[in-house]
């Protein structure tokens, strides 16, 4: 007869292996022990140890209504406080910023941040039961829920929350083809799926609307396009960058989607060609100690040095002047700029190009005049260089700018040509993103091509004005999903990563004409 391998000197055996065995490869084959049973007496505390406080319970704040729009007026009341004390109330809200990574070589996108913070909302006294009411009207601010608290004596005495509501609006609601239709919205979220909003015109996407540094609020311009008659404009979570369709089914259902209809009353033919600019207030004045690209730490200092204008198109003239320079010394200045891509695997690197030579006169001052070089956009550097010695680095913004549209009037299925100048090399300026009549159609680079892109398009479409439009994007980044790249960005001249930077992105207003 066969002997059954589990004797009782196996099973003894086995008992004390499992016995010696770590705690943490008991665990995970072992099934969850009990908890085991609270002890009669509360140990004791340690010697030296004080009590254990137990957290006083915020009271209630009662708030009536608990949502509404922005400038819409609310209550807050509380009780049970301390009698004839001075109580302040906070908003708690966030502060919106890009984070950018900023070199020599370039400049990243990383994410989109919000910092929470507290904001007085006022101070009042309570009244000889404890009780406070007061009246206040919701701020411009992100959209969705804000705490708000009562202090008393620097400490939280009672909670409440008050929900801002989105909203939007359209002005005007007819016109001819290329009339701007002004959006106004407000009550933007800071949370991901809350952030971000997609604008489609007849059902075809024209980009996103972001709000992360205008505290929720956007204010955007596109241009009537299409035939005469009735055309659809609908505002849709834009998370993913693309407009999401069914947000009725979704986790973000409570905040509602919009339409509006817009009438094309005529088309009395293309509009004139404009550069859309960035409003002066939201672009950032950069100082001499602002990261920028081509900008080094080599350059000596005492050196006095200006640059006018400091900015412009390439091919126009600016004037350089220094002081404090050796006398009667021969100098030469250099424009600094990128060469290269983002395909091949050399990659890109910085270099200089001559601009012109020069002496400084017997005080050591010098006032020289050059051409703007057909180059790469955004931030440059001049340098003055004596001999092998660089002596200073004056900074330069090289702007966007339009060859032209050729040819203007063309037969459905033609080719036509837009070509622009000053497209720049980082990840903020690398391209521009284009819509045929408010859809988006792609997107074009310039890095390769030293800042010049030249799109070839083919008219389509009804006899009639058909629109051109090129919007500021992200070309690439390093964001926390779901944030997509390389769409119109229509929030761009309030809110942009690169606002903060002094990058003055416009867009170009452009159109043509399909003849019979």
């Amino acid at each position: 007869m066969k002997k059954s391998l589990w004797s009782p000197r196996w099973a003894v055996a086995v008992l004390l292996l499992l016995a010696l065995l770590p705690v943490g490869c008991a665990s995970a084959v072992a099934p969850a022990a009990e908890a085991p049973p609270s002890p009669a007496v509360p140990p004791s505390t340690p010697e030296g140890a004080g009590p254990t406080i137990t957290p006083v319970p915020l009271k209630p704040l009662t708030v009536e209504p608990v949502k509404g729009y922005v400038g819409d007026p609310f209550t807050v009341t509380a009780e049970g406080l301390p009698l004839d004390a001075e109580v302040e109330f906070i908003w708690v809200t966030v502060d919106g910023s890009y984070i950018l990574q900023a070199s020599p070589e370039n400049v990243e996108f990383h994410e989109k941040k919000f910092v929470e913070k507290r904001v007085s909302l006022g101070r009042v006294k309570t009244d000889d039961q404890g009780q406070v009411t007061v009246s206040f009207t919701a701020p411009e601010d992100y959209g969705e829920v804000h705490d708000i608290y009562a202090v008393v004596g620097g400490e939280d005495v009672a909670r409440g929350g008050f929900r801002i509501l989105r909203s939007a609006t359209i002005e005007p609601t007819e016109g001819p083809v290329g009339t701007p239709i002004t959006f106004s919205i407000k009550g933007l979220g800071w949370k991901t799926y809350e952030s971000t909003i997609a604008l489609r015109y007849d059902n075809l996407p024209s980009g996103i609307v972001t709000a992360v540094t205008t505290r929720g609020s956007a204010t955007i311009q596109i241009r009537a396009a299409g035939q005469p008659g009735k055309h659809v404009l609908d505002i849709n979570h834009g998370a993913k960058s693309v407009p999401y369709l069914n947000n009725q089914q979704a986790g973000t259902a409570h905040i509602p989607d919009f339409r509006f209809w817009f009438t094309v009353t005529e088309d009395a033919g293309p509009p004139p060609f404009t550069l859309d600019w960035p409003d002066g207030d939201h672009v950032a004045l950069a100082s001499d100690a602002a990261p920028r690209t081509t900008a080094s730490t080599i350059a000596a200092t005492g050196v006095s040095a200006t640059l006018e204008p400091s900015s412009g198109p390439i091919l126009s003239q600016a004037t350089l002047r220094m002081s404090n320079l050796s006398p009667n010394a021969q100098v030469e200045l250099f424009w600094v700029t990128a060469r290269g891509n983002r395909v091949s695997p050399s990659g890109w690197s910085l270099t200089q190009s001559p601009l012109l030579e020069t002496t400084t006169n017997g005080d050591g001052a010098l006032s020289a005049t050059f051409q703007i070089p057909d180059d790469l956009g955004g931030w440059h550097v001049v340098q003055l260089v004596e001999g092998d010695k660089v002596l200073a680095e004056v900074p330069y913004y090289v702007e966007r700018s339009l060859v032209d549209v050729t040819p203007r009037r063309v037969k459905a299925g033609e080719t036509f040509t837009v070509q622009i100048k000053g497209v720049g090399w980082t990840e903020l300026d690398n391209g521009v993103a284009v819509l045929y009549d408010n859809a988006y159609i792609g997107f074009a680079c310039g890095f390769n091509s030293n800042g010049d892109a030249t799109i070839h398009l083919v008219a389509t479409g009804d006899p009639g004005t058909h629109l051109i439009d090129l919007y500021p994007m992200i070309y690439q980044g390093h964001g926390k999903p779901p944030w997509g790249y390389q769409v119109p960005i229509l929030s761009f001249k309030e809110d942009f990563p690169g606002l903060a930077l002094g990058y003055k992105l416009p867009a170009f207003r452009l159109a043509i004409e399909i003849i019979e």
